[in-house]
């Protein structure tokens, strides 16, 4: 999962499985759906919002809570990620 923080000009990506992950590869994943989300934003009239989602920093959170290789967890950790209300790192690195 990734957050678009246009507040915080940052997109987060909330991986439960980091050491499995290709960070290079997700990136290239994230950019193409980043793109999509400012040609969808463009085509809706753009309300005002001048900065684009693909040139945003990707930062990758390492406090995240991990899942154990092998297991079937991720729904679980994505569902909790959506807990955070108004997602912000330094209050979310508290829970």
């Amino acid at each position: 999962m990734c957050v678009v923080n246009f507040k915080d000009a940052n997109v987060y990506v909330l991986d439960s499985l980091p050491s499995l992950s290709k960070p290079k590869v997700q990136n290239e994943k994230v950019l193409h759906v980043l793109e999509y989300l400012d040609e969808v934003i463009q085509h809706l009239g753009n309300n005002g919002c001048v900065m684009k989602a693909h040139k945003l920093p990707i930062k990758r959170l390492k406090w995240l809570p991990v899942q154990e290789p092998g297991s079937d967890d991720c729904g679980v950790h994505t569902a909790k990620y959506f807990d955070f209300e108004q997602f912000n790192e330094q209050k979310a690195a508290k829970v």
